[in-house]
């Protein structure tokens, strides 16, 4: 099975200034750099999302020769940098993760996949019934199909396209919690707040 990972870096992260999400440092280096290193591991291929060429010009030097693609929609949230990565991937399934998401495992990033073969996706779900779309590998194909019929539909919602899949595999967080206990995989950075704790690692 050929394993993908996509990196959605196209937000504009305007809670945090506008800031390039992905080149926050942390530990020496940036936070895409960090996520680059764990799915090395882990994949045959990772692509990186992006919003425009302008973009493209500064995350250059931080990605080396990986492959990059380019929001085709506007205004449309994370479900077009999913559609051009989900387009460009050579893999039947693919791990999707956001670049402001510092703590990678690469425990359960395996787990997902594992738990996600034979089906369509596998989606890391709280015990409140939240879920974590931007932490799931998916089977391409299906997505693909479904991501295009909800940008078609004007639905921006980012499970609109999960909720339509025939197959979803949904992973507790018990079973997550073995590999991570804290969670820490599903930290994120959304303000300046979290900005300044990541700094203090």
């Amino acid at each position: 099975m050929i394993r993908s990972s996509l990196i959605l870096a196209g937000g504009r992260a305007r809670r945090l200034e506008n800031k390039e999400k992905a080149l926050i440092p942390f530990r020496g280096k940036t936070v895409i750099e960090h996520t680059i290193d764990v799915l090395e591991e882990l994949s045959d291929e990772i692509i990186v999302s992006i919003r425009d060429d302008k973009q493209k010009h500064v995350l250059t030097d931080f990605v080396g020769n990986l492959t990059m693609v380019v929001d085709r929609y506007s205004d449309v949230g994370p479900l077009a940098g999913m559609l051009e990565g989900f387009k460009s991937a050579s893999g039947e399934y693919v791990f999707v993760t956001a670049c402001d998401m510092p703590y990678p495992n690469a425990g359960v990033i395996r787990l997902l996949f594992e738990c996600a073969r034979g089906h369509d996706a596998a989606v890391p779900k709280w015990e409140d019934g939240r879920m974590e779309a931007l932490c799931a590998v998916y089977r391409t194909a299906p997505m693909v199909r479904e991501i295009e019929k909800a940008v078609k539909n004007g639905d921006r919602f980012i499970l609109a396209p999960v909720f339509k899949l025939k197959d979803v595999m949904y992973v507790d967080m018990e079973k997550i919690r073995r590999i991570d206990p804290e969670l820490r995989m599903f930290v994120n950075i959304n303000t300046v707040e979290d900005m300044e704790k990541l700094s203090e690692e």
